[in-house]
């Protein structure tokens, strides 16, 4: 089969609310290879894997601010989408871990295993934090943001006097959650005890401010230059050098150079629009939600599983990728086929 026909195939399952672009299907593609470089390939003193979750939740903003207040799908018809697009693959990958930890002797608690499925693990037990997990679920905080920020948004379309001003509002709440970042890491005393960088009052910045300003960009798109997202890109990729700028300027300072450039990219160069079209991208955007589902396992114990191996790191990204793929099309793309289908 070809690339061609791979990308064709994987993008029918009958309930996208939005006609797909395949530009943004390779900038998500982006996303997942700036994760699996910063898991598997990291640079000493680059974030790339932080940065990779960022153009994602840029991204999800732009979509699903189009989504609920521009095209203003029913709030059913949106969380019956979420659920077929989330819900079993993400239940298919704690089955299998929490299944495999308990026929090795490591039964996950029951204080583990409830906040994980139910989105709250950033949250509760705050020991031990879900980075020091024994189990491979510390990428699921950024699923965490995502799920609470859908709700929030879809709320938010329930709020009459909100109308025709939504945008301003979500640019407000993005401001809100860099305020409360700042105002954790200025007084700890008020701070949740670890590493609240990726709760959701916190973490949703990108989210929140990509979502706002895809509803103002209309009045700005007029002035907006084709070498002006090229600039934020690079801009906001630079904070995500370590050895140069503070960790804070990446959650601080990049998600409005990272905002600015999603929602620009129909003004963007077409070199640009072409490169994140390429079929290769295109095709790890399509599959990346299994991609980063599971390429934690092989993240979290490459060392234990091929450390004894040369490159024992590519053979992890190359498994991780390669399980992911298999989860996709075996799985997640079936299921949520048949689901879009029967609802």
């Amino acid at each position: 089969m070809t690339i061609e026909k791979m990308v064709s195939s994987s993008v029918r399952h009958g309930g996208s609310e939005l006609q797909r672009i395949d530009y943004l299907d390779g900038w998500r593609g982006l996303a997942i290879l700036l994760v699996l470089q910063g898991h598997f390939l990291a640079i000493q003193g680059w974030h790339s894997g932080r940065m990779g979750v960022d153009v994602f939740f840029c991204l999800s903003g732009l979509l699903m601010s189009r989504i609920l207040f521009q095209r203003r799908v029913p709030l059913v018809t949106f969380y019956k989408r979420r659920i077929s697009r989330i819900i079993p693959a993400f239940l298919l990958y704690l089955l299998i871990v929490f299944a495999i930890a308990a026929l090795i002797g490591k039964a996950a608690p029951a204080r583990e295993v409830v906040p994980t499925a139910l989105f709250l693990r950033s949250y509760l037990p705050a020991y031990p934090h879900m980075f020091a997990s024994p189990y491979p679920i510390g990428h699921l905080w950024s699923l965490n943001v995502e799920e609470h920020s859908y709700i929030f948004l879809s709320l938010l379309t329930l709020l009459p006097f909100l109308r025709g001003r939504e945008g301003g509002a979500l640019i407000g709440f993005g401001l809100l959650t860099i305020a409360i970042h700042l105002s954790y890491f200025a007084f700890p005393a008020i701070a949740p005890p670890k590493e609240y960088w990726v709760r959701s009052e916190v973490a949703a910045t990108n989210l929140l401010l990509s979502a706002g300003y895809s509803l103002l960009r209309e009045r700005t798109a007029p002035y907006v230059r084709p070498w002006m997202p090229v600039a934020a890109f690079a801009l906001g990729s630079a904070l995500y050098v370590g050895s140069v700028f503070p960790w804070m300027m990446t959650m601080t300072v990049a998600p409005f150079f990272l905002a600015f450039t999603v929602n620009h990219l129909a003004e963007a160069p077409q070199w640009v629009r072409s490169a994140l079209s390429w079929r290769p991208l295109r095709l790890l955007g399509i599959g990346s939600f299994s991609i980063y589902l599971w390429q934690q396992p092989f993240y979290q114990y490459k060392k234990h599983l091929f450390g004894s191996l040369p490159s024992h790191e590519l053979l992890g990204l190359v498994l991780a990728v390669a399980i992911g793929f298999l989860s996709f099309y075996a799985y997640e793309n079936r299921v949520r086929s048949w689901l879009n289908r029967v609802w």
